[in-house]
């Protein structure tokens, strides 16, 4: 007994073999050629990334090179803001005369010990005041004015014991300064 099949199935069965032919081909052959391309893709927008960045450092020196003591001048505008010494007296003034300006009470203030950071001595404050909240962005426009570098670290806000709009503000704030000059006088006290 002979089965005989016929020329449709045949027919069927070429356009399967064909198809799975051209979905190996696919896999072997285009996706890995596919993933070269997005390797290479990288590549050349990192190294695009990396042209723009020295174009910007060429462009930095060029203007060095048009004014030499820019650089300089920026530096000196560094050293007024970092004194030499910590200076307490000073930086509580400096403080109380931004709050006062604010139109906000000082109502105390309270440094840690300083430290060393990145060739930098960190003195460390707790300063609370009191005012009203509008105030307290006026502060802050101070505090960017004042001759001497700090930076708030750290805010916390609570009703004041006269309620509100009255507000009592904590802040932890760094003032920096470059030597170790006076910071045994913080130690022993």
């Amino acid at each position: 007994m002979r089965i005989r099949v016929s020329s449709g199935i045949w027919l069927l069965i070429g356009a399967l073999i064909c198809i799975i032919i051209l979905v190996l081909a696919l896999f072997l052959a285009v996706l890995p050629q596919r993933s070269k391309t997005s390797e290479i893709e990288d590549k050349i927008s990192s190294v695009d990334a990396s042209i723009q960045q020295e174009r910007n450092r060429l462009n930095q020196l060029k203007q060095y090179e048009k004014d030499p003591e820019q650089f300089q001048r920026q530096i000196d505008a560094l050293k007024e803001r970092l004194p030499e010494r910590v200076e307490l007296a000073d930086i509580i003034e400096q403080i109380d005369h931004a709050a006062e300006e604010a139109g906000l009470d000082f109502y105390s203030f309270k440094p840690n010990l300083p430290v060393l950071a990145d060739k930098v001595y960190v003195v460390t404050l707790q300063v609370q005041l009191h005012g009203r909240y509008f105030n307290l962005i006026e502060f802050f426009n101070h505090v960017e004015r004042l001759p001497r570098s700090f930076k708030v670290v750290q805010l916390n806000i609570t009703e004041s014991d006269s309620g509100l709009p009255f507000i009592a503000i904590d802040l932890t704030i760094r003032a920096f300064f470059t030597t170790d000059i006076g910071v045994e006088k913080l130690v022993s006290s």
